[in-house]
């Protein structure tokens, strides 16, 4: 029996385990030492990690180009994509010295990584040595990738894991997650809203089911394993502070922070959870495809780039830039398996000039959206962030929304009406689009009774249907 069969074989085992006696195994792995269930390599990577956070900026990039040269010549010697592209445009590994030398290499776009994705496979790594992943595909075309298996856990981890000690969290802290992850249903074939890994000390809340009904459900769970820590998309914990607002609950637990990831953070967003809970929010931002992390610090004055793990550039017309809204385009350094060189992440984001009172040496940048997630094409053509639009300030009696953009120059704005919206709250929305967009856009609002989330359980700002640059 291959691996693969094994793995296989061993899944199906595990689902057909009635949900019991799967939480007695959790309980009994979770009385062994941390140091045997997490291992060597991430303790390791997670001491260097608390080091190298401190580093000044010259020594992050003097580590940074040792590691790019070394990916580039892995790259030209294995990877029969790059070996062609250095071929055909007369670049020698040599050539790329450091990362001002990076713009010699094209860009690396979605659309290149779904059709070249045979020749982007390292032919002296094994691919049972890789794990297969792919985007979430919210323009309708997911793209399919492979990841180095061995960083899957061990790398990936400490890094995670760094960004909870910035909030004052050790290794042994009880988590919520507001995520898409599938429960297994009760008995009967009940759904079931809430599980609790005691292995993990995590309590994964269902984003799909979460509505007014089920609200004491959540809330009994948050006071049931008081975690200390709240993961989740913004939109669902927005959604859920709503609910419990409006039941006039009371928070049902006191976190030291709340860890947003997988969607933009929007202002209205974070006022409204952070005033709930009473504490901090430390947005996350990063990616399926694995080549760039930042995160928020106890600070709060932008996202710390991971320099560790890779090289980002800001780059505008063709030049890398600081202080401006710019293209977001990066370079995992350690992924051997399938490299992504100058991967173009369709995000825009801005590098900051300056360094962050917190004395870590990780440069600083603040994320201003991607196209095909919040940008809308203008009558005359220009991009236009939709999140200029603020609903949540208009009005308090719109559940969700949600922009959709199938033709230049208009807009569908889909709304779920909560209790007591009337057409005054109609009149408040079209007044606040009519100041943020003005004559640039045709709106159309159109009442819905809900919004579906994606497969991973997130609700995009905007859904863009125009085919953009790069896609």
């Amino acid at each position: 029996m291959g691996e693969k069969d094994a793995v296989s074989l061993a899944k199906r085992i595990y689902e057909a385990t009635p949900y019991e006696l799967r939480q007695v195994g959790k309980w009994m792995y979770g009385a062994v030492p941390l140091r045997i269930r997490y291992g060597r390599d991430f303790f390791r990577v997670s001491s260097w990690l608390e080091r190298s956070q401190w580093w000044p900026p010259e020594k992050m990039a003097e580590y940074q180009n040792e590691r790019l040269r070394a990916l580039i010549r892995h790259a030209y010697e294995n990877v029969p994509y790059y070996r062609r592209v250095f071929k055909e445009r007369g670049i020698r590994p040599s050539d790329i010295d450091t990362m001002d030398d990076l713009a010699k290499i094209p860009v690396l776009t979605k659309e290149t990584l779904r059709t070249e994705g045979g020749d982007l496979l390292a032919a002296n790594v094994d691919k049972r040595d890789l794990v297969c992943l792919s985007t979430s595909g919210t323009t309708g075309r997911p793209v399919h990738f492979y990841c180095d298996k061995r960083l899957e856990y061990a790398d990936g981890d400490p890094f995670w894991w760094r960004r909870y000690q910035w909030a004052g969290c050790g290794l042994t802290i009880r988590r919520a997650a507001l995520t898409a992850w599938t429960l297994p249903p009760k008995r009967g074939g009940r759904r079931r809203v809430y599980a609790y890994n005691p292995a993990r000390r995590l309590l994964t809340l269902s984003t799909y089911d979460l509505s007014r009904k089920n609200v004491d459900t959540y809330a009994f769970a948050l006071r049931k394993y008081r975690p200390k820590i709240i993961n989740g998309f913004p939109s669902a914990l927005e959604l859920l502070v709503k609910y419990f607002t409006e039941a006039g609950m009371e928070r049902p637990v006191m976190p030291v922070g709340i860890f947003t990831q997988s969607e933009r953070l929007q202002p209205w967003q974070r006022d409204a959870i952070g005033d709930f809970f009473g504490c901090p929010i430390f947005d996350w931002y990063g990616m399926e495809e694995r080549v760039v992390c930042a995160s928020e610090c106890e600070e709060h004055r932008g996202h710390h780039i991971f320099s560790e793990q890779s090289i980002v550039e800001f780059v505008k017309e063709g030049k890398w830039v600081k202080g401006q809204d710019a293209e977001i385009i990066a370079t995992r350094l350690n992924h051997y398996g399938m490299p992504l060189i100058r991967y173009q992440t369709g995000d825009i984001g801005r590098l900051l000039e300056e360094q962050c009172s917190c004395g870590r040496g990780l440069p600083l940048m603040k994320l201003i959206g991607g196209r095909e997630r919040n940008f809308a094409l203008t009558k005359e053509g220009g991009w236009i962030p939709v999140t200029i639009v603020d609903i949540p300030k208009a009005t308090k009696h719109v559940d969700q929304f949600q922009f959709v953009q199938r033709e230049k120059g208009a807009l569908t704005l889909k709304l779920v009406r909560g209790e007591g919206f009337s057409e005054d709250d109609t009149r408040l929305v079209r007044e606040n689009l009519r100041d943020k967009f003005g004559d640039m856009f045709q709106v159309e609002i159109e009442f819905v009774g809900n919004i579906p989330r994606t497969p991973r359980g997130k609700i995009p700002l905007l859904v863009q249907h125009l085919r953009v640059e790069g896609e």
